[in-house]
């Protein structure tokens, strides 16, 4: 398996705007300003190596446009820190202590990896850079009065997946609530798959 970064600046780049969802390749050729064909030979590259899938998607009005997403193997370009040896040490765990004692360990090591981190501002920003430090490409909008943060490269993707995300649910509301104690969880839309992004809502918690 190659790295992205030994793909080349444009493939790196096309890969990262279809992590955030699938593309056509006029839409890909805007975002990084080269031309259709450019993009063409690219996304035929990427298609050939495994990295990219395509399929035609019927529109309301004209022909069905060809769309060109991410594959798995795609993801697996991505760095993903740490993620067999935890789904192993979960699995383990799960099997010697059981379930209850799991969700208990992950909420601990949720508190305590803020704690370690070192994080002194309480605020959104911190936590955006708390999340791609670990390389989750993440961003914030305010969406409806609350705050949604989506991450792209899910790095827990295939334990939350083999985990029903367990992890995700335990580790990640504790690590929020240690980072954010002003905010509170109010949604979740989780990996699944073929989905490899996540989105979390937030709202300011009433004093």
């Amino acid at each position: 398996m190659e790295e992205i970064t030994t793909l080349g600046s444009s493939k790196r780049r096309i890969l990262e705007e279809l992590l955030e969802k699938p593309r056509v390749i006029y839409e890909l050729s805007d975002k990084l300003s080269i031309r259709n064909n450019a993009v063409r030979e690219h996304l035929t590259m990427l298609e050939s190596m495994g990295y990219v899938e395509s399929k035609f998607v019927k529109t309301k009005i004209g022909r069905p446009k060809k769309t060109y997403r991410i594959s798995a193997d795609g993801m697996k370009l991505f760095p993903k820190k740490y993620d067999l040896l935890l789904k192993i040490l979960l699995d383990e765990l799960t099997t010697e202590k059981g379930t209850i004692w799991v969700k208990d360990f992950l909420k601990r090591a949720g508190e305590r990896i803020v704690k370690e981190d070192g994080s002194k501002s309480k605020d959104i920003k911190e936590l955006l850079t708390f999340y791609n430090n670990l390389g989750c490409m993440a961003t914030a909008v305010e969406r409806d009065g609350n705050i949604v943060i989506k991450r792209n490269n899910c790095i827990y993707y295939s334990m939350a997946l083999d985990t029903n995300n367990v992890f995700c649910g335990t580790f990640e509301d504790a690590l929020i609530e240690s980072m954010l104690p002003s905010y509170k969880v109010i949604k979740k839309d989780t990996v699944s798959k073929d989905k490899y992004d996540c989105e979390i809502t937030l709202s300011k918690s009433e004093s």
